[in-house]
């Protein structure tokens, strides 16, 4: 059994680095192109990316190489569902992922090629980024994590009925963009 020092340390030095990717994702909102709900999308695909390396190192690649896919098909749907979603699916895939690994990778079989300091602190960046992510919804601190607006139904005045307006085109969006 380790002692408590050998699994506070990773995990708080983890946070940390999640505190300080929360800010990063939060600091890049203000370029159009990289705004910080697809910062958080990628890091979520990024962090369940990283274990596929690790399978390559197991003595069963194959069987380990599946298994690794599979969590980050799972935690990269999380991911682009939350890009392209709802939020809260980030917030759902950083706080699930933790137990991916611990139960793979720390309690499992996936510890014999898996750092142990590794796990622990994957697990406190996915719990403070989740922390981050769930605070920002609920607080609005983020506009980028907020849910879109739909728009409303258009009203005639005088009974005049408003023509429906094209969506924009991918190069109109970019200049509407630049001029703000």
């Amino acid at each position: 059994m380790e002692d408590a020092s050998s699994i506070l340390i990773p995990a708080a030095v983890g946070a940390l680095i999640g505190v300080a990717f929360a800010f990063f994702a939060r600091w890049s909102e203000r370029y159009p192109q990289a705004g910080s709900r697809r910062a958080l999308a990628y890091g979520l695909i990024a962090t369940a990316a990283l274990y596929v390396g690790f399978a390559f190192a197991s003595d069963n690649a194959k069987a380990w190489f599946g298994i690794e896919m599979t969590g980050l098909a799972i935690f990269g749907s999380f991911g682009l569902l939350g890009l392209v979603g709802s939020p809260w699916w980030l917030a759902i895939g950083f706080a699930l992922h933790p137990f991916w690994h611990l139960q793979f990778h720390y309690l499992g079989t996936g510890s014999e090629f898996t750092p142990a300091w590794f796990t622990l602190g994957l697990t406190g960046f996915d719990l403070a980024v989740a922390a981050y992510v769930v605070y920002a919804i609920l607080r609005g601190a983020d506009p980028q994590l907020q849910r879109k607006p739909r728009p409303s139904a258009p009203s005639g005045a005088g009974g005049e009925e408003e023509e429906p307006q094209r969506p924009l085109t991918r190069n109109e969006r970019r200049v509407a963009k630049k001029s703000r």
